[in-house]
């Protein structure tokens, strides 16, 4: 391939003060993949030299996720298992009556942005319990509020249809037929993985201050605080202190060129039926920026559309709509930051994939965009 990435993940290392401590970018265009690596998968400090980044990194991919649980339950509905209409309460009995699978995906079931259920219980199956019994924040599909709360269900929900935990589905669902051999929740071995965070900080402040979500709970209702390199585990709280490192919402941890063959069966239809992929793709007329579990994001001056999902880590999945393309990055911006100061994940989204679309234009200036492959 003659796209060359290693400027790019550089670049995203240098985005200011506080910039990433490492980045992996990844594109796949046509078929061909490259993928690039720069600085830190552990900063250096006096006691430690610090390890470079590698391509093969593994990443905590946070709310990356959720695509894998998308993907997942677009995969039981093409099976007939799940009707995306009919309310979820069959499955979680304790939601309200007029939920669908669609009003979660969607971020329509007015259900909580967040909430931390660790600061009432560390047990899996009754922390999902206290997310299913939550207050309602808005009367269900009035509203577009993105919900932690209606992925982690979700991911309860595949675990009820399914009769097998949330791994086992993602293996049968996805893993195994796209032939993924290193994706998954974890915890993982830490050699392996790139370091998410410095400490549990950020969530902490999130509690103490109720800054963006005002929450019924204070810092010392937990006591599992980690204060040290959060490294193989999950970043999030709720996946990391209260469902034992594997929810709807979050917990996966995967290398780059492993996301890129996700991304690109998220707009396959041999993978995903192309009525319900169309329907998965669509906005609606208050939300057209949300899909079924997916944003829709346009780039670069020929207003690309590219579905996916960022990852609060650092991360982002992408994939073109009207052209082979998808985009992975994986960059970790809280490690080596104190809380408040990284880099935003748009920012590193936004930077790798007009640095990719440029380095595309340059690598192959008669390409014009593949339309048989536009939704």
């Amino acid at each position: 391939m003659r796209v060359h990435l290693a400027d790019i993940a550089h670049t995203l290392t240098t985005l200011g003060g506080a910039s990433p401590a490492g980045a992996v970018v990844a594109a796949e265009f046509d078929g061909d993949r490259a993928i690039a690596a720069s600085g830190w998968a552990l900063r250096p400090t006096a006691e430690h030299a610090g390890e470079p980044m590698r391509a093969d990194m593994l990443f905590d991919i946070a709310s990356v996720t959720k695509v894998c649980t998308t993907i997942m339950l677009l995969r039981l509905a093409d099976a007939g298992h799940l009707d995306l209409d009919a309310p979820v309460r069959e499955h979680l009995p304790d939601m309200a009556a007029t939920i669908t699978a669609e009003h979660l995906l969607r971020h329509r079931a007015g259900l909580a942005a967040w909430f931390p259920l660790y600061t009432r219980s560390t047990d899996r199956e009754a922390a999902l319990d206290l997310a299913e019994q939550l207050p309602l924040a808005a009367e269900p599909d009035t509203v577009w509020r993105y919900s932690d709360i209606g992925m982690m269900l979700l991911g309860r929900l595949i675990e009820r249809i399914t009769g097998t935990s949330l791994q086992d589905a993602f293996t049968t669902l996805v893993a195994e037929p796209l032939h993924l051999h290193r994706t998954g929740w974890g915890p993982v071995d830490p050699r392996h993985a790139a370091a998410a965070a410095d400490n549990d900080d950020y969530e902490y402040r999130m509690i103490a201050t109720g800054k963006p979500y005002p929450v019924d709970a204070v810092v010392s209702q937990f006591q599992g605080w980690r204060t040290s390199t959060v490294r193989g585990a999950a970043n999030d709280g709720n996946t990391a202190h209260a469902l034992a490192g594997c929810a709807g919402h979050a917990g996966v941890f995967s290398p780059v060129d492993e996301l890129l063959t996700i991304g690109g069966a998220l707009v396959d239809p041999t993978f995903i039926s192309m009525g319900l992929q169309t329907r998965a793709l669509t906005g609606t007329v208050d939300a057209p920026h949300q899909g079924l579990g997916i944003r829709r994001m346009t780039f670069g001056p020929e207003h690309v559309l590219v579905v996916g999902h960022a990852g609060f880590t650092g991360t982002f999945l992408g994939a073109a709509v009207d052209r082979p393309l998808q985009v992975a990055v994986a960059a970790t911006r809280l490690h080596g930051n104190p809380p408040g100061t990284a880099v935003s994940t748009d920012t590193i989204r936004d930077t790798a994939i007009a640095g990719i679309l440029s380095e595309i234009a340059r690598a192959h200036p008669n390409r014009t965009p593949d339309k048989g492959h536009s939704q």
